[in-house]
């Protein structure tokens, strides 16, 4: 009854942080993507399945069009539906936008509404990796963990986009739960693996890693489930020969050398950048304090898991039949060596093993996929987060239970405990006040504000970036206005020289502004777009600067004749 009430704190604790300060950020445009695919995609299926009725698509605001290819309406039912499927599903998977449309239709789609439904699930994962890391680590070790995942600023902010990426864990951490429980009992559990696992893979397209993943699991745990390896064999069937055909498919772009727009990282650099993020946040403050306190417990319980396991037992009776392992563990009889040893840890090494494969398996794959087409960013292996906080949960458990030894008089290893804790919270506190108080995303929500209270009708919104229009557009009051993209500048020919000189640039700028007599400016990310800043140049030269200001990574520029 006691950790149970412990569990409710932390749970409660992880929708305070994050329902507290759910607005503080602008929406930055995945985010109004996320919006905006959540009407055109289950509006273009209808299309697809019935489009003599399917009507006019109605959006919240300014929508980029749909990532289709032109003719996917051609074709028979069969074609249009697969050709439909087949670009939502490189868009990360349809799934979470399916669903985000049903909650946005009961709930608005107002800032908080939406990244309401990011919240809840992000809360679900703080009792979900308590009950799986109960069962691989014992009940310490999974409170702290679930106290990690509660008050991780990593997972908070995650937990306030309007993305998947709290979906994403959860589903990840309910088909392991499932996976072990079969592995235990059998029976339906085998089903809960499966049905999450299936979600995944429409959810997320990293979450195909999560199957070779269950299979290590299978291989490490064989003995606990050979009796029941009927259901095991048929659990993985269902999820890997439905999508054989589509791996085959798949597996040829996979080998592509090819550039995507993320930058290259070697695989040091990809593992500091989750160590940092997970240890930290988003502003590493901290930093490298937070990683070696954190990262530091992960990695003590996984050296004092594997490097001695037998020792980690040492000194206990077993669980009773049909509690999970570390669940009712009595102390050792009188008498049997104790000292220098964690007390009342079970016995874990196939747990570790698996929890070092969730760890580092779903990283090694992007990282060789990563040196033929970079394909990495910290926010698609979210998934493993949990694996590194049970780490490090099983690493503080071990150090808090731990003796004092003739060789180590003077060390008190529960109070190193407390004080490695404090320092994680502590570290964890400063990012989540930042992340509160701080604006971080593109503040697009107080550009749209500046503008609004100086717009006059007639006026000329130029836009560099364009997709910035769509996020612009969601906060803008006015609906009727009038707006240009800036001009792409960056194509070069193969001699590495610009294709458009700024002559040319002046030209189109001149019949896009036409004789309008005040333009606005809204730039962000213009490098992107216009790393000469062609646009802007040729607005400075032609008109005068009547007023501008200067947002978090946004910028606002008033010119009138």
């Amino acid at each position: 009854m006691r950790r149970f009430r412990i569990l409710v704190l932390l749970t409660l604790m992880a929708f305070g942080l994050r329902a507290g300060s759910l607005t503080a950020q602008s929406l930055w445009r995945d985010e109004v993507d996320a919006l905006c695919y959540a009407h055109e995609f289950p509006h273009l299926l209808w299309e697809a399945l019935a489009p003599e009725r399917a009507g006019d698509l109605q959006t919240p605001c300014a929508c980029p069009p749909p990532p289709l290819p032109t003719d996917w309406t051609a074709g028979t039912l069969r074609e249009r539906v697969v050709g439909l499927l087949g670009a939502m599903i490189r868009q990360n998977g349809p799934l979470y936008y399916f669903l985000l449309r049903g909650w946005v239709a009961l709930a608005g789609h107002t800032e908080y509404a939406m990244r309401f439904f990011s919240l809840l699930f992000g809360v679900l994962c703080v009792p979900l990796t308590a009950a799986l890391g109960t069962r691989l680590l014992g009940r310490t070790a999974a409170t702290f963990a679930a106290a990690l995942m509660a008050a991780s600023p990593y997972m908070v902010w995650y937990g306030q986009e309007v993305k998947m990426y709290t979906l994403v864990p959860a589903l990840v951490l309910l088909a392991l739960y499932g996976l072990r429980r079969g592995m235990d009992e059998g029976g339906k559990w085998w089903a809960v693996q499966v049905i999450p696992t299936t979600l995944l893979l429409y959810t997320h397209i990293w979450g195909a890693l999560l199957i070779p993943l269950q299979m290590l699991w299978l291989l490490v745990e064989w003995p606990r489930w050979r009796p029941r390896w009927r259901g095991a064999l048929v659990g993985m069937a269902l999820l890997t020969l439905p999508y054989l055909p589509l791996a085959l498919w798949q597996a040829p772009a996979v080998l592509v050398r090819r550039e995507t727009g993320f930058p290259h990282h070697t695989l040091g650099e990809m593992a500091l950048i989750l160590l940092n993020g997970w240890s930290t946040g988003i502003l590493s403050r901290g930093w490298p304090w937070g990683a070696l306190a954190c990262g530091g417990m992960a990695a003590l319980g996984l050296i004092l898991g594997l490097a001695r396991p037998a020792s980690v037992g040492a000194g206990l009776a077993p669980a009773p039949k049909g509690q999970p392992v570390g669940a009712g563990l009595a102390p050792a009889p009188r008498g049997q060596p104790q000292g220098g040893q964690p007390q009342g840890l079970p016995l874990q090494a196939p747990a570790l093993r698996f929890l070092a494969f969730w760890l580092t398996l779903p990283l090694l794959i992007v990282w060789l996929i990563s040196l033929r087409q970079p394909l990495f960013t910290d926010r698609y292996l979210i998934w493993a987060a949990p694996a590194f906080y049970l780490l490090a949960g099983h690493g503080w458990a071990a150090l808090r239970r731990t003796t004092k030894t003739r060789r180590h008089k003077r060390i008190n290893f529960p109070f190193v405990s407390l004080c490695l804790c404090g320092i994680i919270f502590f570290i964890f506190a400063l990012n989540l006040h930042a992340q509160a108080t701080i604006p971080i995303k593109s503040d697009v929500r107080a550009a749209a504000a500046y503008v609004e209270s100086r717009y006059q009708p007639g006026d000329l919104l130029i836009f560099q970036i364009p997709h910035i229009r769509y996020t612009f557009d969601y906060y803008f009051g006015p609906t009727d206005y009038l707006w240009a993209d800036g001009l792409y500048t960056n194509h070069r020919a193969e001699g590495g020289e610009y294709r458009l000189s700024e002559d040319s640039a002046g030209r189109w700028m001149a019949l896009v502004v036409g004789d309008h007599n005040r333009v606005w400016l809204v730039a962000s990310e213009v490098e992107m777009w216009d790393e000469r800043n062609l646009v802007q140049g040729w607005l400075e030269r032609t008109f005068v600067r009547a007023d501008e200001a200067h947002f978090t990574r946004v910028d606002v520029y008033k010119y009138q004749r």
